[in-house]
């Protein structure tokens, strides 16, 4: 694992992320994976040791960590070979917790986040819809003033964690006359009358973890529910897609590290014709482009994250950084499984499971076409 050339002052902290996953998670990985569903005790002992709060400050019982260290842990606990449960932590750990505490208000931050850091409360983050997927700006949950609650009524489809999660951050329309101003994201319960998740996806990938279709029927909330101010609600979405994306390249990396150990193992051990098949050009080309991809996706992902961790403007370079590196993560492992042959299209060698799990990274949190495009617009600035 070449991490410590970007991450050398978190050497001690990537080392006790590995023992945690040989020693706690590994072992159970297959079973989850077969039952479609892992427990939510792994919330509760990766709080219990501390890594759910990475981003959130000692206030409320986080660690009061950067970007820099929480794309640390991506790399580490992206080793895991299952992306649903990777992907499922860091949503809630990184990403919706973290959106919490810089938006929310003091009533919903005291409420949720010391729950949510010890892994007692969870969280998902409801923006895509049935009939709008990257497009934001097409969703049409709405949320209207009522006295002084709001009713919130709509859908949301694809939500991370949203069958088992307690609290749900809901973009919504409050004012569809106000273009880019009129959204607002609200804090939801769970619990709330009204709410209800519509059903669990079946999956090509990440079947260890949940995703769901929701569904909002005049669920109320007041004020306090309401992140940042009325209509922050779209500045709110791009600024945390920054960092969401590039947690989704880093973990891609780390998928992409594995299947080339298992590749070049692989390769090593396995004779045709009177040698080892790492010894046919083809296989020695493959390996030597799979070594590439990932020294150039790793360059280009820490460069965004140097510039994220810095405060500095870098849409365009996660942008790249996500496109480059999540496309080629599923190269990659389509390579690891070619170069182990038969064997690599069973579940008995891991490489299936990368290829399905990293397959989703170049559609989520927005496709590799879109990235595209806010590279080119950005370019022609």
């Amino acid at each position: 694992m070449q991490l410590i050339p970007y991450y050398a002052e978190h050497e001690n902290f990537i080392d006790s992320v590995t023992k945690l996953i040989q020693r706690e998670l590994a072992p159970h990985i297959s079973e989850w994976e077969r039952a479609a569903h892992f427990p939510n005790e792994v919330f509760k002992l990766l709080g219990s040791q501390g890594y759910l709060g990475l981003l959130i400050s000692e206030e409320y019982g986080g660690a009061g960590g950067d970007y820099k260290l929480a794309g640390a842990w991506c790399e580490a606990f992206g080793e895991l070979p299952s992306v649903g449960l990777t992907v499922a932590v860091n949503m809630h750990a990184l990403v919706i917790s973290h959106a919490l505490e810089k938006f929310g208000s003091q009533e919903a931050k005291t409420r949720w986040l010391p729950r949510a850091v010890k892994g007692e409360a969870l969280g998902a983050y409801a923006f895509t819809e049935p009939g709008a997927g990257s497009d934001l700006a097409r969703i049409s949950t709405i949320a209207t003033r009522k006295g002084d609650r709001w009713l919130i009524n709509g859908s949301k489809t694809f939500i991370t964690n949203g069958a088992r999660a307690d609290y749900i951050l809901v973009l919504t329309k409050t004012d569809p006359q106000a273009g880019y101003a009129g959204f607002t994201t609200f804090v939801v319960d769970a619990k709330s009358k009204g709410f209800k998740v519509s059903r669990k996806l079946s999956k090509l990938g990440w079947h260890a973890s949940d995703t769901a279709e929701l569904l909002f029927e005049d669920v109320e909330v007041d004020d306090s529910c309401i992140l940042g101010k009325l209509g922050e609600g779209w500045g709110q979405a791009a600024a945390n897609l920054n960092w969401e994306r590039l947690m989704l390249a880093l973990t891609s990396l780390a998928g992409a590290r594995m299947c080339l150990a298992s590749a070049s193992l692989y390769a090593g051990q396995r004779e045709a014709f009177g040698e080892t098949i790492e010894h046919f050009p083809v296989i020695g080309r493959y390996l030597k482009e799979m070594r590439r991809k990932i020294l150039l996706g790793e360059s280009l992902s820490h460069l965004a994250l140097d510039k994220l961790t810095a405060g500095q403007e870098c849409r365009r370079l996660v942008a790249m950084a996500k496109r480059m590196m999540c496309d080629d993560a599923v190269w990659i492992a389509d390579k690891a499984i070619q170069i182990h042959g038969g064997y690599g299209y069973t579940t008995e060698f891991l490489p299936e499971r990368w290829w399905r799990d990293l397959r989703l990274m170049p559609i989520g949190g927005g496709t590799s076409e879109i990235m595209t495009n806010i590279i080119v617009k950005e370019l022609c600035r």
